[in-house]
């Protein structure tokens, strides 16, 4: 049970993808151009959605491509303790975004399905940022 709780708390952090037609745009903002804005929400969802589908899949290593800090040692013992992830995400607002770095807010629902014990559900407002790194967006680190 203690591993679970630790898995569980582990996979907090983890964010997969934006609800279906949210519109990831700065709060109170216009995107600097229209193209500019579309190419950052779409470069933005799919790097969620590429999330998603390593979590979905229990992938550690894929989901180390598109968060390339995180421990993937720990994240593969913590995925061998799960039946199922599911996680999605609500509320994506673009706090500041610039041609390298960008700050996204969102509120995370998770649902883990651990191989032993009970399912556990979690909702937290999480704000990450996000890295340009050779014409793909990273999910460098979480704030909260």
């Amino acid at each position: 049970m203690r591993a679970i709780r630790a898995v569980a708390c582990a996979l907090t952090m983890v964010l997969v993808a934006t609800a279906p037609g949210r519109s990831v745009v700065a709060a109170g903002q216009a995107p600097a151009s229209p193209t500019a804005g579309a190419q950052t929400d779409a470069a933005i969802r799919d790097l969620l959605k590429q999330y998603a589908t390593a979590l979905e899949h229990l992938d550690a290593d894929a989901v180390k491509k598109v968060q390339p800090s995180i421990e993937v040692e720990n994240l593969r013992k913590a995925f061998r303790e799960m039946r199922a992830l599911n996680v999605t995400i609500e509320d994506v607002r673009i706090l500041a975004a610039d041609d390298t770095i960008a700050r996204v807010s969102c509120k995370v629902n998770q649902t883990l399905t651990p191989k032993a014990g009970s399912k556990q559900t979690t909702a937290v407002t999480r704000v990450m940022r996000l890295r340009r790194q050779v014409g793909s967006w990273i999910i460098d680190s979480f704030e909260r």
